[in-house]
C-alpha cells in the first residue's frame, strides 16, 4: 500500500522509511506541505500519510485542511507528527482533519500498530462506499455511481467542445412476465445473466463495472460505464465517443446478444431490449437531464413496438414537455371544473326531429381552449383518471337530461347518450354508480343509454353479459359505439342486451362514394333490425348521406349536417326555437328533397 512520507527533517524522515520499507510499504517521501498536498491530491496517489505538524510552507495542519476540504476525493487517512504533546494541540490536529497523530519520536512498533489501524480504517470504509454505489444482485455500479460518472462527462464536455460521449437507457420487454410466471427468484437470476450479456456488448475492455473502482477514483477519459438502475433497467455511460453512430452499434450489439434464449429454471426464456440514446452533442447543463432524455427515447421505442432503438432529438424532449404538462393539467382539471359537456343531437331521419342526445366531454384548458377528447384522453386512461372523469360525464349528463325533460317535455321524453369507456366498464361498482346517479338526478333510467365499442365487450365475454344484464335491469338503454370497426361475434351480440347499434362514421363518409361501405351500412341496418335494435348512423355531414341512410331503412343519425356538438345553454336555445315545430330541426325540407331524388 502507497504511504507518503512529509517531513523536513531529514534524520527522522529516514528513520520512519526505513520501518515501512522494511513492513512493505511503497513509501513515496517529500519535504515539506506544498508538495504533500499535491501528492495527495492526485489521481494516483496515496491513501496514507505521515505529516510532519511544522514543515516549510504549508505545515501539516493546513494540508489536513486543504485535503479535507476536496469532498469528492477517495478519503486520506493523515497522521500527524508532532512533539507537541498538550490537549489543546491535540484537538487542534483533529480539529484541521487529522486522523491520528505520533509524538516526535517514533516508536517504530506504535507506528506500525496506528498505521494497521488506519488501513482498517480505510478498508472498512471503502466496503461501505462500495456497498452504497454497487447494485449487490449484479454487482455492477449503481443508480448513485453512475450518475457520479456522467457528472463529470457532462462537466468535462462543457470544457472540452471537441468531447462528445452518450448514454443508452436498456429497459427489458416483458419482463414483469418472468416475475409472475417464473417467481421472483427466476427474475433475479435472469437480471444477473443479463447483465453478463450487457458487459459483453460494451465497445472497450476497460469497462466500468463492479470490481472497477467504485470507491471514488476519478473515471478517466474513454472508460465506459455499465450500471444497473433498478428492477429491469440498466444505462450505459459511452465516453469519449466519435459520433452517434458508436451508440447506435452498442445498441445493436446489445440487440444480438439478447436475442439467443435464457435458461432459466431448467426453461428456455426470449426476451428483447427497448433502447433510448442520448448523445451529449445537443448540449446538457446536468446529468439528469440527458439521462430523462435517454429514459424520454426508451419510453419511444417501446411505443413504437418495442425491440428497437431511439435516439432522443429536441423535438421528443418537446413532445415530453408538453406531455407532463397534459398529464399536469388533467390531474388538476377536476378540482379547478375545466371540464365540459357538449350535446349533439340525433335526430329521426323522417322528418329531422330531435329524439335525443350525445354527452361529449371537452376540456376548457387554460392557455388552450376547448381541447378535444382525443387531445387527452388516452392520457387519462393511462393515468387513471379516466374513470372519475366518466362518472364526471355521467351525472353531469344525468343532471342535465333532467332539467331538459322538465323543460322541453316531449312524447317519447328525450334520451342521453354516454359513452362508457374500457377502464370505466372494468369497475367493478360501475352498476351502482350508475343506480346511484340516476337517483341523485331523478333520471327516468329509461331517459340514459350508455355506449360501448365493440372491443370493450369483447375482454370478457361472460363479465360482459352479466354486467349488462345488470344495467338492463335498472332500466338504461344499451349501445354498441363505432360498429363495424371491432371483432365482435354474432353469437356474442345475440347474447348482450343491447337496444341499439351505431354505424362507425367512417362507413357513413363513405356510403355515397364506395359501394363496399354501402354494403357495409346495409348489413348493419339488416343485422340491428334482426335482432330488434334500433339503428344510429354517425357522423353525417351532408344531405345525399343522410337521405341514403333513410332509404337503406336507417332510423336515426347524428352528424355536423344536423349539427355539431355545442354546450348546454346553446342546446337549450336550439330546443327552444324547436319546440313549436316538435322538435324539428331547419334541415328537413333539404332532407326530405333528397329522399325524394332517390
Amino acid at each position: 500500500m502507497k504511504i507518503l512520507i512529509a517531513d523536513d527533517d531529514v534524520i527522522s524522515r529516514c528513520l520512519v522509511q526505513k520501518t515501512l520499507d522494511r513492513e512493505g510499504y511503497e513509501v513515496l517521501v517529500v519535504e515539506n506541505g506544498s508538495s504533500a498536498a499535491e501528492c495527495l491530491s492526485s489521481d494516483e496517489g496515496p491513501r496514507l500519510a505521515l505529516l510532519d505538524w511544522v514543515m516549510p510552507g504549508l505545515d501539516g495542519l493546513s494540508v489536513c485542511r486543504q485535503i479535507r476540504s476536496v469532498s469528492n476525493h477517495p478519503y486520506v487517512y493523515m497522521i500527524l507528527l508532532t512533539s507537541k504533546e498538550s490537549k489543546e494541540d491535540i484537538v487542534r490536529g483533529f480539529e484541521a482533519g487529522a486522523d491520528d497523530y505520533l509524538t516526535k519520536p517514533c516508536d517504530p512498533k506504535e507506528l506500525k500498530a496506528r498505521l494497521r489501524a488506519g488501513q482498517r480504517i480505510l478498508q472498512l470504509q471503502d466496503k461501505l462506499i462500495q456497498e452504497a454505489r454497487q447494485d449487490p444482485l449484479t454487482r455492477l455500479p449503481n443508480r448513485t455511481f453512475f450518475l457520479d460518472q456522467l457528472a463529470r462527462c457532462v462537466t468535462r464536455a462543457k470544457r472540452r467542445p471537441d468531447y462528445k460521449f452518450a448514454i443508452l437507457f436498456v429497459d427489458i420487454d416483458g419482463f414483469k412476465i418472468v416475475n409472475d410466471s417464473l417467481g421472483h427468484f427466476a427474475g433475479d437470476h435472469l437480471i444477473v445473466q443479463i447483465a453478463e450479456r450487457l458487459v459483453s456488448s460494451v465497445r472497450r475492455d476497460d469497462l466500468v463495472s463492479c470490481s472497477a473502482d467504485v470507491t471514488g477514483r476519478v473515471k478517466q477519459s474513454g472508460e465506459d460505464t455499465l450500471a444497473r438502475m433498478g428492477g429491469d433497467e440498466f444505462t450505459i455511460l459511452l465516453d469519449d465517443i466519435r459520433d452517434a453512430s458508436d451508440g447506435i452499434r452498442v445498441a445493436e450489439r446489445i440487440q444480438q446478444k439478447l436475442a439467443s434464449p435464457f435458461l432459466i429454471s431448467g426453461q428456455e426464456v426470449s426476451i428483447t431490449a427497448s433502447i433510448g440514446i442520448a448523445i451529449s452533442a445537443t448540449g446538457y447543463s446536468t446529468a439528469e437531464d440527458i439521462l430523462r432524455d435517454a429514459d424520454t427515447a426508451m419510453y419511444r421505442a417501446k411505443a413504437l413496438g418495442k425491440s428497437r432503438y431511439e435516439i432522443c432529438d429536441p423535438a421528443m424532449h418537446a413532445r415530453a414537455v408538453s406531455r407532463l404538462k397534459l398529464e399536469t393539467d388533467l390531474r388538476r382539471a377536476m378540482d379547478r371544473d375545466e371540464f365540459r359537456v357538449h350535446y349533439q343531437p340525433i335526430v329521426s331521419l323522417r322528418g329531422c326531429r330531435i329524439i335525443g342526445f350525445e354527452a361529449l366531454l371537452r376540456w376548457q384548458r387554460p392557455g388552450f381552449g376547448l381541447v378535444m377528447p382525443g387531445e387527452f384522453v388516452e392520457v387519462a386512461e393511462e393515468t387513471g383518471q379516466i374513470p372519475f372523469i366518466g362518472l364526471w360525464v355521467l351525472r353531469e349528463a344525468c343532471r342535465q337530461m333532467r332539467a331538459w325533460n322538465l323543460q322541453f317535455p316531449s312524447d317519447p321524453a328525450f334520451t342521453i347518450a354516454v359513452n362508457i369507456s374500457g377502464k370505466q366498464f372494468a369497475q367493478p361498482d360501475l352498476v351502482s354508480r350508475v343506480r346511484d346517479i340516476l337517483h341523485e338526478a331523478c333520471l327516468d333510467p329509461q331517459s340514459l343509454r350508455l355506449e360501448l365499442t365493440e372491443s370493450v365487450t369483447m375482454r370478457d365475454v361472460e363479465r360482459t353479459a352479466r354486467i349488462l344484464g345488470e344495467l338492463r335491469t335498472l332500466g338504461v338503454g344499451l349501445s354498441i359505439d363505432d360498429f363495424g370497426t371491432g371483432y365482435s361475434s354474432l353469437s356474442h351480440l345475440r347474447r348482450f342486451p343491447l337496444d341499439t347499434l351505431k354505424i362507425d362514421r367512417s362507413f357513413v363518409s363513405e356510403v355515397e362514394n364506395s359501394s363496399d361501405s354501402r354494403a357495409i351500412v346495409q348489413m348493419i341496418i339488416s343485422l340491428g333490425r334482426s335482432l330488434g335494435m334500433e339503428i344510429v348512423a354517425e357522423g353525417v355531414e351532408a344531405a345525399k348521406q343522410a337521405g341514403l341512410l333513410e332509404s337503406l331503412g336507417c332510423e336515426y343519425a347524428q352528424g355536423y349536417f344536423f349539427s355539431k356538438p355545442i354546450d348546454q345553454e346553446g342546446m337549450a336555445e336550439v330546443l327552444l326555437e324547436s319546440r313549436g315545430s316538435a322538435y324539428k330541426l331547419p334541415q328537413q325540407s333539404v332532407l326530405r328533397q333528397n329522399v325524394i331524388r332517390q
